[in-house]
């Protein structure tokens, strides 16, 4: 997966609690439990009313994680498969959550230990989320908006480019496959890359919709830098010579096309460089904050 998308962050599981009155998206019923019978021979039976089943619903909250990651992730605006994808992860995370308390694992002491260190972590993320709400509502003068807007131009260039891509686990493999594709002619190069990319790209989305390594239109920015630099160099019928290296693995790329590039005018990019530089003050404010702090304690870093 070489896409900056909800998709990635779908498949990463972790699930939380969030939305106030978020509707449920499925419900999980849980058989009643079993009575166990009393042993003995004068054992007189009583009519109980029968044990109910335990329902319980899936809902937004569950995604909170997700939400809190990406603000603009929205449960009915993906697709089918996404959704279903979910889902599923919330079921396995709910019977899993069941079993672990069943065994007691809240109760050990490993658990107190990594509970303990969460809590850290939540109180500098807490610290940090109060400092950055309070930037937010900060106003930046229009004058700074512009002086950056001019300064920056190139980073704000708008282009879309629909590609296709091989991604294989060494860089002999990508060379491999170049090789294949330089002995075919032009007329059916895109054939043959979509051959390969089926029968050897170790991309899930490749391996399970055999799709021809088909990544559909992207922007420049959601794509890792190295990736997208190599896609937006080529010419449109082509693909690249050498291969491309990214965390994910070694891509070979083909480019079906891409549009002119386009810089946005000033008010198209506003919201954008808003961000940009509370982003920037947020982060000289930590450091700053940090330097204070520091200045009131004695460091000893010492080895195990």
């Amino acid at each position: 997966m070489v896409k900056r998308s909800i998709v990635s962050l779908v498949l990463m599981g972790a699930l939380g609690v969030g939305f106030v009155g978020a509707k449920t998206l499925a419900t999980v019923t849980f058989p009643a439990p079993q009575d166990t019978p009393t042993k003995g021979k004068h054992h007189r039976k009583h009519k109980e009313a029968p044990a109910k089943p335990e329902v319980v619903d899936i809902t937004e909250s569950d995604f909170n994680v997700i939400k809190q990651r990406n603000p603009n992730f929205d449960f009915d605006k993906l697709k089918p498969e996404q959704k279903e994808a979910l889902l599923e992860q919330a079921i396995n995370n709910l019977l899993i959550e069941r079993e672990a308390k069943r065994e007691k694992l809240d109760e050990t002491a490993d658990f107190a230990k990594r509970m303990a260190s969460y809590k850290k972590q939540l109180l500098v993320e807490t610290w940090a989320k109060r400092q950055a709400e309070a930037i937010g509502k900060e106003d930046i003068p229009e004058a700074k908006l512009k002086q950056y807007y001019e300064a920056n131009k190139a980073q704000f260039v708008q282009q879309e480019a629909h590609a296709r891509h091989i991604l294989v686990k060494t860089e002999a493999d990508a060379k491999r496959v170049i090789s294949e594709l330089n002995k075919v002619p032009k007329t059916r190069v895109e054939k043959e890359f979509i051959e390969i990319a089926n029968r050897e790209s170790i991309d899930p989305n490749t391996k399970n919709s055999k799709n021809g390594g088909d990544l559909g239109k992207f922007q420049k920015s959601q794509m890792a830098p190295e990736f997208s630099n190599a896609v937006f160099a080529l010419k449109p019928g082509t693909y690249t010579k050498t291969p491309v290296k990214t965390e994910f693995g070694y891509h070979v790329i083909y480019l079906n096309s891409k549009n002119e590039p386009k810089t946005p005018t000033f008010e198209q990019a506003r919201q954008t460089i808003i961000g940009i530089l509370k982003e920037h003050k947020f982060q000289e404010y930590v450091k700053g904050e940090l330097e204070k702090l520091r200045k009131h304690v004695q460091i000893n870093i010492t080895k195990d």
